[in-house]
């Protein structure tokens, strides 16, 4: 028996010997130090599973580990080597973080949460539940569902982890959250350090903050303020008292993370709407460097009482829990070598709005020339007097004549690839009633005018799109009304909106006020409108604000901003129905299933102190996809600049123009156009144009494939059919391999 038991004993000696030797070298580029329990056969590949953990998924492209005692999960790319775990491996040795943060660290889930008196307290799922092992896991099919227990609070948050082909997707169930009468949900955070780097990786984080921001791996900016953003902006119905008046926003739902030669890109694919994004650099907390996003259920808005007086004071007012009607999902996608990288990152995302989403290439602009947006502002309201009494008209800007004769005077200029964007054309001007018919200014042409340009728009070519607000309030008529038909606030009260002043983001109080139509008045008239326009004969219209502005519904029943964004996309539905071509402002993603064209598509990022620099995310998402326009070239401080922006990011020239002399905004809203007039600007225009079209047409409709900063301000954006444009918008001229590239100017290769 003895000498049984000794030979067994040599044998399993030999065998953890070659388990050592055999699978002892991980990926040295990347993947963390695990130690090794056993090998799984996946296909026909032979993968490794970590001690104390549990193979619960595997497809050929990855598998999904994970520890029963701890809750950690690790995902293991199969053709890279690469393995993403939910929680840093080596947290014992940070040095920085301590007590509650410490603990962060070993965490699936961090809350935010109040007691009956709003008092905000944070909690994370190693405190609440794992450590006092108050959680229950089982299969399901492609994964497991976790049900995270918090005692103390009163909380249930189940969690499922499952795989795809080539994607793993973490969700909060919401549906089957439980929360007691005593303190109630905030804000959720999903995995807040997936794939985490430490001070030893190389890499950044990538935000989608307007273009897209890049937040670079241990940068000792740990002392500001860490890039925390609403996903499509903060919500509308709530009053915040201060704003930048410079900021871009989130339009897209995605972030990611470059480590190494390793990187994710992460899809928000449900409950984007009440989403945010959070970036968070080494030695703020912790040794380390994460990016991830979060789910908001709860709203707070501070009020102003006896606003301007010596008794005003401030009133801080809070929600209550709105979760919404579908799961918190977040869907992430691994990237390997070439492709680890925000290009690599912008093409994943791009075949997932193809494949998942259904988005289809718009072939509107498929001419030799590239296209050119003109935005023709058409009528507004003016303060007169007749024999010394007052009174209000509409004073035309450009009239529907006038529209025809500046695309004569274009194409006369061989300019042909012509998208015309014409704003209060209908009865009354700009902001006015909600418009739910096709019923034109009289001031500017009439019925006849408009039915003539249209006519006209269609013969020559043009893709004329006449712009209709279903958001904006600003008047009532065609059976809205102010006190039946307006979101209200978390008071209760109407929600009414203020521009803003560029110099310090306060209310200006020379331009009128609106309010926003409630969620069912938005989907009404809008029905209204696009069936009517389809009877009228009208192909297609320009979309303001439905693209860029969604909100909650605070009232008895109130409705969240996630069941807004989904009647935002039904609606939206609705209208390509009736119309086959809709152009969106500053589009989020949610419009790009119905988008036919895109216009004021952001090329800048907010530049946070935060983040390191800006890249062209948003315009490699949408390059070969759906045609994007710039914000008008002739209201920008630096027209050679911008024109630069254009392209490198592969976007279409814009410009914004009035018929009439600037002297006729005088007295109106719209003063800062003084200096619009189409004839004025048609020789800069032209001029303008050919320098764009010289580097774009010999791309267009071209998949942006590659981007990188070659020097200090020198780029170069590389396409699919394999022509490259470099820009330096630097004062010196730039020697690129013996490329000459003129200071402030662009190359062709």
């Amino acid at each position: 028996m003895m000498k049984a038991s000794a030979v067994g004993l040599i044998v399993l000696v030999l065998l953890f010997t070659m388990v050592a030797v055999m699978y002892g070298k991980s990926d040295q580029a990347d993947a963390e130090t695990i130690a090794l329990q056993s090998t799984v056969t996946v296909g026909s590949i032979r993968t490794e599973v970590s001690a104390g953990f549990e193979r619960v998924a595997a497809t050929d492209q990855l598998a999904l580990d994970f520890n029963p005692d701890t809750a950690v999960i690790h995902v293991r790319d199969q053709t890279s080597g690469a393995v993403w775990s939910s929680n840093p491996e080596d947290l014992d040795e940070d040095h920085i973080a301590r007590g509650a943060k410490k603990l962060n660290l070993q965490s699936q889930l961090l809350l935010d949460y109040v007691d009956p008196q709003y008092k905000p307290f944070q909690l994370n799922n190693f405190t609440g539940s794992i450590k006092d092992k108050r959680f229950t896991w089982e299969k399901v099919d492609g994964g497991i569902l976790v049900r995270f227990e918090f005692p103390k609070v009163g909380f249930v948050i189940p969690v499922r982890y499952s795989l795809e082909e080539d994607g793993f997707s973490a969700a909060i169930v919401t549906e089957d959250i439980e929360q007691n009468d005593k303190y109630k949900l905030v804000n959720m955070y999903l995995l807040p350090f997936f794939g985490a780097g430490n001070m030893q990786d190389e890499g950044y984080m990538f935000v989608p903050d307007g273009s897209g921001a890049l937040v670079r791996f241990n940068n000792n900016k740990q002392s500001y303020t860490s890039y925390n953003e609403r996903v499509y902006g903060a919500d509308e119905s709530i009053t915040k008292l201060n704003t930048r008046s410079n900021q871009q926003y989130i339009k897209l739902p995605v972030f990611g993370l470059k480590r190494n030669n390793h990187a994710f890109v992460a899809i928000i694919h449900q409950g984007a709407y009440q989403a945010g994004v959070i970036a968070e650099v080494s030695q703020k907390n912790n040794e380390y460097n994460t990016v991830y996003s979060y789910m908001n259920v709860m709203e707070s808005e501070t009020n102003l009482l006896m606003e301007g007086t010596a008794s005003e004071k401030q009133i801080q007012r809070m929600s209550e829990t709105l979760i919404g009607g579908s799961p918190y999902e977040v869907k992430y996608y691994f990237l390997s070598d070439d492709q680890a990288n925000y290009v690599g990152m912008a093409g994943r995302y791009r075949q997932y709005l193809i494949e998942d989403q259904g988005v289809h290439a718009s072939n509107t602009f498929q001419k030799e020339q590239v296209p050119l947006l003109i935005d023709f502002l058409g009528g507004v309201k003016k303060r007169k007097t007749l024999l010394g009494i007052p009174y209000r008209t509409v004073e035309p800007l450009t009239t529907f004549k006038d529209v025809s004769e500046a695309v004569n005077t274009l194409q006369n200029n061989g300019l042909n690839n012509l998208a015309i964007r014409y704003e209060g054309w209908m009865k009354g001007g700009m902001k006015d009633q909600v418009t739910v018919s096709v019923k034109p200014e009289s001031n500017l042409g009439g019925a006849k005018g408009f039915k003539t340009l249209v006519d006209d728009m269609k013969t020559k070519d043009i893709a004329f799109y006449p712009v209709v607000d279903p958001i904006y309030y600003y008047k009532g008529g065609n059976g809205f009304y102010k006190f039946f038909d307006v979101v209200k606030g978390i008071s209760r009260a109407p929600v009414i909106k203020y521009d803003l002043r560029l110099s310090d983001g306060t209310k200006n109080r020379d331009i009128s006020p609106w309010f926003l139509l409630n969620p069912e008045a938005v989907k009404q008239s809008l029905e209204r409108y696009s069936t009517a326009a389809n009877k009228y004969g009208l192909e297609r219209s320009a979309l303001q604000h439905i693209g860029s502005t969604v909100y909650t519904h605070f009232r008895k029943d109130s409705l969240a901003r996630d069941e807004v964004g989904q009647i935002w996309e039904q609606t939206l539905n609705t209208a390509k129905e009736n119309l086959s071509g809709l152009m969106f402002e500053r589009a989020g993603a949610y419009t790009f299933t119905n988008a036919e064209s895109l216009s004021s598509v952001p090329l800048y990022s907010s530049q946070f102190d935060s983040t390191d620099e800006a890249v062209p995310f948003y315009s490699i998402v949408i390059s070969g996809l759906i045609p994007g326009f710039s914000e008008p070239i002739n209201l920008s401080s630096d027209p050679s600049h911008y024109m630069l922006k254009l392209m490198e990011s592969g976007t279409y020239p814009a410009y914004r123009f009035i018929a009439q002399d600037g002297s006729a905004l005088i007295g109106t809203e719209y003063d800062s156009l003084y200096s619009a007039n189409f004839d004025v600007w048609i020789e800069e225009v032209i001029s303008q144009y050919e320098q764009i079209n010289d580097a774009l047409a010999q791309v267009l409709g071209q998949e942006i494939i590659g981007h990188e900063q070659l020097q200090d301000d020198v780029y170069r954006t590389s396409f699919a059919n394999g022509k490259s444009i470099l820009v330096n918008y630097s004062n010196v001229t730039a020697l690129i391999n013996e490329a000459r590239i003129e200071a402030n100017s662009y190359l062709i290769q």
